[in-house]
Parts: structure tokens; sequence; C-alpha cells
């Protein structure tokens, strides 16, 4: 996956798709394995939105039942089923607890009977069958768990992926199908090419601050809560069409949890997660109005008290000096009437500017296949075309073509007698890049001082950077520390030394 702007200049393309988050990721895999010439563009990194600030859950979401969203659900938890399948390497089951109170919004029996048509929705793609927990059981697994008005609880199982590694495994996938992307291009200007049915748009590299056009049949606005600014920018007077709501989770050292646990927050009642993410705890997140436009996204001292709270409320205090880092994004929720912004549908729409360009909107992440599907769906019929969708059972880049834990033994093995690393590097590659390990592991022992950890205590090897850089389009210091790797969300120190982490061997 190579940065190739001559290509996008000088190319006319069937689909030109705007934005590089899960969504507009999805579209240009799905396009281009129906033989489509695809282009992606987007004016930050590839998944610097919403796709890198997740809660890394693939679920079918059990907390939208409440909200009525049995088809959404089903839907997820089908979809959830491909991920693992087809990105075995950067999703795996989940275990999770919700521990049932006497003194909280969700009656116990409410649970119960979520869990069980959770289970049902599943059908044969259902991980495991949830099951009660008395009590004791809970005080002997979690003895930190606040036991005042414990009353029981329950066992479910859904799944956890890293998830800008997956949007970026989507564009490699991509682009090894023929896809044309370029990340830090930022479309400034739309016009009409004459009379033939061509549009293009005109960019501008922030990476070398030169102007050109892309031309392409169809235009895709996937930009997520950009959405509305794209629309502007086209001529779409119609909007706004999103109502954001802002997510925010914060990073802690490891809290000894074996299990996620899904709770509700003493003071509100709203859903929150504490999970085992990475050896660290993700404890998230927040579901509130966006106040603020998409570039100017912050996290308040607010945000993490609220979050500090929800946490100290069920488990031993977690200091505010504790947390290692924070971060938030944007929920690209379509417009609605609803008031209360947990009640909002998760789903998506599609639909069409007076231009001609095509928008979507909303959306979960666990469902980007299926949106995807039926986005392209529509530019075939645009285009006048009649392909099939192959994504459902397509394999991503580094998915290896036998069963993971076959495949994980065998490679593990295989690596360690062609490069002398620790066995905890190999499979620490193993699972950031499946079937590609052996060849960042060439990287790794070619780069002096490759093989040595960015930080003390974890797994990130120096030398990986060069191969992010080389094959993984990461320009800039966030690139890497970001979404490439993740140890700027909780070593935030490395983000103030940018280049000298990039470019030293050892950045310790």
């Amino acid at each position: 996956m190579r940065r190739d702007l001559t290509a996008l200049a000088d190319g006319s393309f069937d689909l030109l798709v705007l934005g590089g988050g899960i969504t507009g990721a999805g579209v240009a895999l799905d396009a281009a394995l129906r033989g489509l010439r695809v282009a992606l563009i987007d004016k930050g990194d590839f998944a610097s939105g919403t796709s890198s600030v997740s809660s890394k859950l693939v679920h079918g979401g059990l907390r939208y039942l409440e909200h009525g969203g049995i088809r959404l659900v089903y839907e997820a938890l089908h979809e959830r089923k491909f991920l693992l399948q087809n990105a075995p390497h950067l999703v795996q089951p989940l275990r999770f607890i919700i521990p049932f109170y006497d003194d909280v919004r969700v009656a116990p029996w409410k649970w119960r009977a979520g869990l069980v048509l959770y289970d049902l929705l599943a059908g044969a793609g259902n991980l495991h069958r949830s099951h009660p927990l008395d009590p004791a059981q809970l005080q002997r697994e979690f003895p930190g768990l606040r036991a005042a008005d414990l009353a029981g609880g329950a066992e479910y199982w859904d799944a956890q992926m890293e998830d800008a590694r997956v949007c970026i495994e989507v564009l490699r996938t991509a682009a090894g199908q023929g896809a044309c992307l370029a990340n830090y291009i930022e479309a400034i200007a739309f016009e009409e090419m004459g009379e033939a049915p061509t549009s293009a748009a005109r960019v501008i590299d922030h990476v070398a601050g030169t102007e050109f056009t892309i031309r392409a049949t169809a235009v895709l606005n996937a930009t997520g809560p950009w959405v509305d600014v794209v629309c502007r920018l086209a001529g779409d007077t119609s909007g706004p069409h999103l109502q954001p709501t802002k997510g925010v989770h914060l990073v802690a050292p490891d809290r000894g949890l074996s299990s996620a646990f899904l709770l509700l927050h003493p003071i509100d009642g709203r859903v929150f997660f504490v999970i085992p993410w990475l050896g660290k705890t993700l404890i998230g997140t927040t579901d509130t109005p966006a106040l603020t436009p998409p570039d100017d996204l912050h996290v308040t001292d607010e945000e993490i008290d609220y979050l500090l709270d929800a946490h100290n409320h069920y488990f031993p205090p977690l200091e505010r000096r504790e947390v290692l880092g924070s971060f938030a994004g944007l929920r690209p929720l379509i417009q609605s009437r609803a008031n209360e912004p947990s009640s909002q549908s998760r789903e998506f729409k599609l639909f069409r500017s007076p231009s001609g360009m095509l928008t979507v909107a909303g959306g979960k992440y666990t469902t980007y296949r299926r949106m995807a599907e039926i986005v392209v769906d529509q530019v075939m019929r645009q285009l006048g075309r009649h392909r099939r969708c192959r994504t459902r059972d397509y394999p991503l880049d580094g998915a290896p073509r036998q069963p993971w834990e076959e495949f994980l033994e065998k490679a593990a093995k295989s690596i360690r007698e062609r490069f002398t690393l620790a066995e905890h590097s190999v499979l620490h590659l193993l699972h950031r890049y499946g079937q590609r390990a052996a060849d960042v592991a060439s990287y790794v022992s070619q780069t002096p001082g490759g093989s040595a950890p960015v930080v003390t205590g974890e797994p990130d090897l120096c030398g990986e950077f060069a191969y992010q850089r080389e094959h993984e389009m990461a320009i800039y210091p966030a690139d890497f520390l970001l979404r490439r790797t993740r140890l700027g969300l909780f070593h935030t120190e490395l983000l103030a030394r940018g280049d000298a982490v990039i470019s030293t061997p050892s950045a310790q």
C-alpha cells in the first residue's frame, strides 16, 4: 500500500470515495472486488477520526435492545461472525460480565430477558450461550467488585478488535485489488466535467501543498463526522444530516480483570464498559451531544471525572493521576428527534445530493461490511454494472488461509527459527500483522536496533516503524503512534517527542 499521487491525478475512476475511515474503506474494498476502478482519499490519516477511537468492540450491541433495535442487533451479530472469520488476527472473542444490583436502573430480569434474545438473534454465529452467575461466583473471580447490593450477574460473549488496524487492513486489502489510496488529500471543490457523466474533485495534497484533480464517474461522501461539511462543499443545502454524539474513553493501567464488564453509571444509568485492552484497562464511554466541530474535539475534566466516578462506584478507586491517557470521538449519527443521545439510532442512511454525489451517514463499526455492500449495490446500479458482493467470505490481507490457532503455532515456530526474536515479540507481530508477520520480522531484523522495544514494557518494536512507513502509508508521528501502533494513547510523552521517536533505534 503506497501513496501514488500520479495514479490519482492521471487516472479516470468509476468511484471516488471521500473518507478513509472504516465506512469508506469497506466501500473501497467491496467496489474493487466487483471490478470497479476505485480511488479513495482522506484529508487526514486513514482511521484518524471515529474509526480509531471506538470502544474496540465488535458486538451486536446488547444495550440497543432496550431501545427496540432488534434488526440492528441481529445484523451486527451476524456481521460479527464475518469479522471473526475474515480477520482472526485482529478480532478475538471477549467474555463480558454483567453484575446485577438491586439499586440500578435495569432490573435483573430485564438483563436476563435481553441476553436470551441476544443469544437467539446470534443464531449459529453465537460464540457461547449466556448464563447466570451467583454472587459468590462473582466475588471469588472478581474480589474487587462492589459487594453491596450485588444480586448475582450473567456472562455473555462478544468480540474485541484493534479498530484502527482493522480499518488499515481493509484498505490494504482494497489496495491489493487495485484501489488507489492516499491519505492527507482533501477535496476542496467539485466541478462537472463537460457533458460526459463524469465529475471531478479538486484536491490539495497536505504533504506537498500541491493541488490536482481527480476524475470519477461516481463520488461517495463517506467522511463520518465531516459529512455535512462535504455536503455543503458540493452545494447541498438540505442539511444538517448528522446529529453527532461524543464518546470519551480513559486508558488506565491493568486493573487485573480477566473479563470485560458492562455496567450502569450510578448517576444517570447509562451503559459503560470496563475492558481489558492491550495490557491496559479501557473505561468508557460517554454519549453526549457534540457541541464542538469535529476538528476541535478534546476531552474535558468533567468527562474524565464522569468516567472515574462510574468506575470507582464498582471497583477499587482509580485516581486521576493514575490515568494514562484519554481520547474522544464523534459518532456520526443521523439526525433524529430523540432527546436522549443514547437512544439515537445507529442505523445508517444513503442519499444523493442535488450535485449527484452519494453520501452515507450514520451506522456502526461492526456493520461496516454490510453498509458497504448496500452502498456499492447502489453505485453499481448507477453505473449500469451487475456484479455480486464478495466481501462476506473474503479474508482481509493479513488473515491466514488456515485455522488461526493452527497458523499461529506454525508461523511462530517458523519466525523464531528465521529471526532472533523473543517469543513475546513474535506473538505480538503475529497478532498485529497476521500472515505478514514474517515480512515485518525481516524489517525488524534488518533495522539497527529494530528488535528493541519502543518503550520498555510494551511489545511494539522499533523496527515496525520502517515497515509501517514503507507499506502502511504512515507519514507523521501521530500516524505511527496513534493508529499503526497505539502507544501514543497511553504514552502521551511520545507524541511530544514526535520525529525523534520514529527515527531513533530506541525511544526508551
